[in-house]
Order: C-alpha cells, then sequence, then structure tokens
C-alpha cells in the first residue's frame, strides 16, 4: 500500500523469476530536500524476458515523485503493449517533451531473455550498466551519448548476451556524482567497488542471497564518507539456471509432514523468495497436506494414501503449486481450518474433487522486498542506518517483539503475527513491551490482523506499557491495549 512520496519511488518488491535473480537496494541521501526522484523498476514481459530500469527526473519532493511515476507508468504500458524498448522509450520522450515536470529525466532501460541470456539496453541521458563477470574485472557497457526524455534526443540501443553466472548492474547518478568530484572519479570509484564486491569470498551459497551481498558490499565502498548528496539506485540481474520444478509424493501419513516442510521450504529457498511469501506459501502448502493426511483416507482404509505435490515457476514470476491426493475427504469442516488458512495465504487457490481424488491449485505472484537505506554521515562516515533490529519470539497464540517495527522489518513482524494467529484464525497475545519504534508500516499491520482475527472469530490481544513507544502509538492510532 501507498502511504508516503517514498512508496511511489520504490516498489513494494522485484520479481522472482527463473533464469535471472534480481536484487536491489534504495539509499536516501538523508539530505534535505528528500525525496529527490529516483526509481527503479522490474518488469516482466511476454516471451520471457524481464525489463530492468533506473530512472531520474530532476528536482525533488513532492514534485519529483509524481513526475518520475508519470515515467514509470508510461514506460511499464508501453513494455507491457508490445512496444519494444525503442519503442518505450520514444513514447516516454515524447510525453516528457510535452510535460515540463518531466523533461530531462533520464533513463536506462535493460531487456534480459531469462531463458537465453539474450541483453538489449538503452540509455536517455543515463549512465550505461556495468557487466560484471566472475574473474574478470567490471566492464562499464558501450553506450552512444544520448540525451534525457524530452530534449531532442533519439533511442540508440545495443546488444549482448549475459553468460550464466554474470551479472547486470544499474544505477542511478548518486552513485557516480558527487558535490567536488568530476565524473570520473566517481566511475573510478563505483568501478573499484564493483571489482572488490564481485572478487570477494562468497559468504552465500543461495544465488538471491549472493545478489543482496553483493549489492551491500558495492553501496559501502561507493558512498563517500562525507555522503554523496543524492539518493542512489542500484539494480542487479544475475543469469541463473532456470530452476527445477518441486516434485514430491510421499506417504499421507503425520510422520512425513516435517520433511514436507523441510522440502517445500528448501525449493523456495533456491528461488529466493521474498519472507511474506516464503512464510506464506509454505504454510499453505503444509496446511494443505495435512488436510490430505486427516481426511482424504479416513472412509478408504483399503487405499494407499499419498499425497502429491508439485511446483513450477512461471516467467512471469508466478508459481503454482498443485497439492494432490487419490481419496475422498469428509463432508464436515476441519477443526485446522486448512483451506480457509491457504485462501488467507496466496493469490488464489483452486479446489477440484472428482472420485479419482482432490486437487488443490494454489498460485502466487512471487517477489523479493526492495530494502530503502538510510545514509548516515557521522565521525566513521557514510554508514547504511542499522536501528535495533527487530526480533521476534514467536510460538501458536503468543508473539513478543523487541526492537524496531519499521519499514526495514515489518516483512518479519508480519511474518510474526501470521504464525502466531494461524494467519487470523486462532486467538493470540502480541506483546509490544520491548518495541522501540512502531512505525506506521506496523500499525497497518496490527490494524490488518486485528481486522482478520475479528472476521474469524478469534481475539488477537495488544500488550504494550502506556508510557513505552509501543504503547503511546497503540493509543494515538486507537488500537485497545490489554492489560
Amino acid at each position: 500500500m501507498v502511504t508516503t512520496a517514498t512508496d511511489v519511488q520504490v516498489p513494494p518488491g522485484i520479481p522472482v523469476l527463473p533464469g535471472a535473480v534480481l536484487s536491489a537496494r534504495y539509499v536516501l541521501s538523508g539530505v534535505e530536500p528528500l525525496n529527490k526522484g529516483d526509481t527503479l523498476d522490474a518488469l516482466p514481459l511476454p516471451g520471457g524476458k524481464v525489463a530492468l530500469m533506473v530512472a531520474d527526473v530532476v528536482g525533488s519532493g513532492f514534485g519529483a515523485t509524481v513526475a518520475v511515476s508519470q515515467v514509470k507508468a508510461i514506460l511499464r504500458e508501453r513494455l507491457s503493449a508490445g512496444a519494444g524498448l525503442a519503442g518505450a522509450l520514444s513514447s516516454a520522450d515524447q510525453y516528457a517533451h510535452d510535460h515540463a515536470e518531466v523533461c530531462a529525466t533520464t533513463v536506462c532501460i535493460a531487456l534480459l531473455g531469462l531463458r537465453d541470456g539474450t541483453l538489449e539496453w538503452a540509455t536517455a541521458g543515463h549512465p550505461p550498466p556495468f557487466l560484471l563477470t566472475p574473474g574478470a574485472e567490471p566492464r562499464l557497457l558501450s553506450s552512444e551519448p544520448s540525451r534525457p526524455l524530452g530534449t531532442g534526443g533519439h533511442v540508440v540501443s545495443h546488444r549482448a548476451r549475459l553468460e550464466v553466472g554474470e551479472m547486470l548492474g544499474l544505477y542511478t547518478d548518486g552513485l557516480v556524482c558527487a558535490d567536488g568530484e568530476g565524473l570520473d572519479v566517481g566511475y573510478d570509484r563505483l568501478f573499484q567497488a564493483f571489482s572488490e564486491a564481485v572478487a570477494s569470498p562468497a559468504g552465500a551459497v543461495i544465488p538471491a542471497q549472493r545478489g543482496d551481498e553483493l549489492c551491500d558490499r558495492v553501496l559501502r565502498s561507493a558512498l563517500l564518507p562525507e555522503g554523496n548528496g543524492d539518493d542512489a539506485v542500484l539494480l542487479l540481474a544475475t543469469r541463473v539456471l532456470e530452476p527445477d520444478p518441486f516434485r514430491l509424493n510421499v506417504a499421507a501419513v503425520p510422520e512425513n509432514l516435517p520433511m514436507i516442510r523441510h522440502r517445500i521450504n528448501q525449493w523456495l529457498d533456491g528461488l529466493g523468495v521474498g519472507l511474506l511469501d516464503h512464510v506464506g506459501l509454505g504454510h499453505a502448502v503444509v496446511e494443505l497436506a495435512a488436510n490430505a493426511v486427516a481426511h482424504a483416507y479416513v472412509s478408504l482404509p483399503e487405499a494407499d494414501p499419498v499425497v502429491e505435490i508439485e511446483g513450477e515457476l512461471g516467467d512471469d514470476g508466478t508459481v503454482r503449486v498443485t497439492v494432490c491426493d487419490r481419496g475422498r475427504w469428509r463432508e464436515r469442516e476441519s477443526r485446522g481450518r486448512g483451506l480457509m488458512m491457504a485462501s488467507g495465504l496466496v493469490d488464489s487457490i483452486r479446489v477440484v474433487r472428482s472420485r479419482r481424488g482432490t486437487r488443490v491449485t494454489l498460485t502466487q505472484r512471487l517477489t523479493r522486498p526492495v530494502p530503502l537505506l538510510q545514509q548516515v554521515v557521522d565521525g566513521t562516515g557514510a554508514l547504511l542506518d542499522e536501528s535495533q533490529e527487530l526480533v521476534t519470539r514467536t510460538e501458536p497464540g503468543r508473539l513478543v517483539a523487541t526492537g524496531a517495527v519499521d519499514d526495514l522489518s515489518v516483512e518479519v513482524f508480519h511474518a510474526a503475527l501470521n504464525e502466531a494467529t494461524r494467519a487470523g484464525t486462532a486467538d493470540a497475545v502480541v506483546d509490544l513491551t520491548g518495541v522501540t519504534h512502531l512505525a506506521s508500516p506496523g500499525v497497518q499491520t496490527l490494524f490488518e490482523f486485528v481486522g482478520r482475527t475479528r472476521r474469524t472469530g478469534a481475539t488477537l490481544s495488544l500488550r504494550a506499557p502506556v508510557e513505552s513507544p509501543a504503547g503511546q502509538i497503540l493509543q494515538l492510532v486507537d488500537l485497545p491495549i490489554s492489560g
């Protein structure tokens, strides 16, 4: 949900796709005025491609936010309609020519083929992408001199191929431009940051975690000790092999449920799924498997109890998981409310019953979050703000949270509430005594789960001393505090 100007500039998530792993960061400069007009986007396209984009409009504040959202909307619409790279940039250029608030926006767009690595990119007054190859020096991809949107330029695109293991880096000028230094100095610094990051020992084996690790290392090296004075965006795309589909055929017995949970979580880990989707989809699959164990074969004692689970990630970032059995479910409502819980955790669910068994299909559009970071300047240099980390202790019916519940930690908080309340279907107590900061995303999440539990007849009790940071916010927004 969009609640601030920054929410328009920073997408809520980037897609999880077969053949490419995307990682991104948005760094706020901390220098007034805020909202300096940078943005990023990643859009799955028909034909197994993804469009990667970074842009920067002139100006700052609310006007810049509106302008950059207009540019992004035009590019998304034209690319989705099949206009191609040149057609989309030409439409945005014409719009910028006719609307002064968008004129002189700089853009870099790259189209990446998920299966074959084909790459097409173009810029409009924007720095070109970096190509990162393991074991080699980073390379700034060629780019003809280009003008910003609306200033009389023309589109020149370039083509190459991204091999498996190679990375493409898109960024805004906040990483290469700083007051008092030439652009070549900024490029040299970013080149060095990419070089050191790629050459550093991998702390993570999973490609998505490796991409996040590289993003953070590049930012820490490229940002000046005294601060760059501008927002910065970094978007990395790593070409990977397509993931194997998920296949599991096991006996429908309670002893196999932990193994099912472990196997589906392993598969989701490999995809690089964001925390909310990971928890929701994994929980839904296990709930459906548990339903099959409890209900499918009760009236068929002679049958061989089996549950089959299959999953596959589509080119559009949508995962489809099917859970099948060969029995007949009992008609009475499940005490565990498995179907109800599963439907609340995914985008859609479809149940087909026949004499051959029951087939439940779940679909979910998978995303990974884009962390919004704050550049802080102190005596030791430019740091990424790491406020007190949120820690949650969860068990059925109870959640204890300590630390800050903000934009960066709200996914963890949401997932913990999901677990404690069984997706809003069970009574739970939430202890916020140790919460040091309860920001608006956390408040929104609490309202969401208060509503969920109320609709299912359950109760969510919030506990915090009235004089505590969380207690004061709960009183301010009229969320009742239990004794």
